[in-house]
């Protein structure tokens, strides 16, 4: 039976870096799922703090795109003194829908698609979920099952999505990767000298295979036990001197390792 359960492969926003794809990430996909072809996140002061714009513009999606920035200063003094919550509005180049974020930003959404307003329900239900879903990212909110609680079904289950998708493109960038990395290596290295290249693969799979899980999501819990179990084997086959000896240097590092990445 795995020794720590489930690994949680979720994670949250805790550098602007990570923050910036969030954002990025929502953007995309609201845009994609409801067919929609540009969509940005703004101050009420005119900047714009993240979006999602296809590489290529049509003739029409340029022409919309243009029409939006000849209106900004007027929509953010819209926004700015009256909190306009949703707005529709409907050119002939296509459609702009705009939704409030807070008192001081707001999304826009544009689609040169032809659409009806009366048949605009589904679309403008979920850009309020995502407006609701990038002012809790915005704000830098955490995303914890209290938190998630708060919220109705829709949004909750944005936000936790979101959490998954920032473990899946981003976990390698952070610390704890790094840190499993190389406690990874250097067991594998000083465990190979003592009991070659066949004992090493037997072991070291033996030892994740009881631990439940693999060495990029490890975590302290997951290494003491992995280190026990490696030893109990290195003292099966290279007796209780070495095995001791061995604990005590690779404890020691593990030690200093976790302790140096906190």
């Amino acid at each position: 039976m795995p020794y720590a359960g489930q690994v949680d492969k979720t994670m949250g926003a805790d550098t602007v870096g990570h923050l910036k794809h969030l954002l990025e990430t929502e953007l995309k996909r609201a845009r994609e799922e409801n067919d929609l072809d540009i969509a940005m996140f703004s101050g009420v002061d005119g900047r714009i703090f993240s979006s999602s714009i296809p590489n290529q513009l049509d003739p029409r999606e340029y022409r919309l795109l243009n029409l939006l920035k000849g209106n900004l200063a007027h929509i953010c003094n819209q926004l700015s003194g009256q909190n306009m919550m949703m707005s529709v509005q409907q050119f002939e180049a296509g459609t702009i829908i705009i939704s409030g974020v807070g008192d001081r930003a707001f999304l826009v959404f544009l689609t040169t698609k032809s659409v009806e307003i009366t048949k605009m329900q589904g679309v403008l239900a979920n850009v309020l979920k995502t407006s609701i879903v990038v002012r809790h990212l915005f704000e830098s909110r955490p995303i914890t099952p209290e938190v998630l609680a708060s919220y109705d079904e829709a949004v909750a289950g944005e936000l936790k999505r979101l959490t998954r998708i920032l473990f899946v493109e981003k976990f390698g960038e952070t610390k704890e990767f790094k840190k499993n990395k190389e406690i990874a290596q250097y067991l594998q290295s000083k465990l190979g000298a003592l009991v070659g290249p066949g004992h090493l693969q037997e072991i070291v799979t033996m030892a994740y295979n009881e631990v439940g899980t693999t060495a990029p999501y490890m975590t302290a819990g997951h290494w003491d036990r992995f280190l026990t179990i490696v030893v109990d084997r290195l003292r099966d086959l290279e007796g209780d001197a070495v095995a001791a000896r061995a604990e005590k240097e690779w404890r020691a590092h593990l030690k200093q390792v976790i302790s140096s990445f906190v």
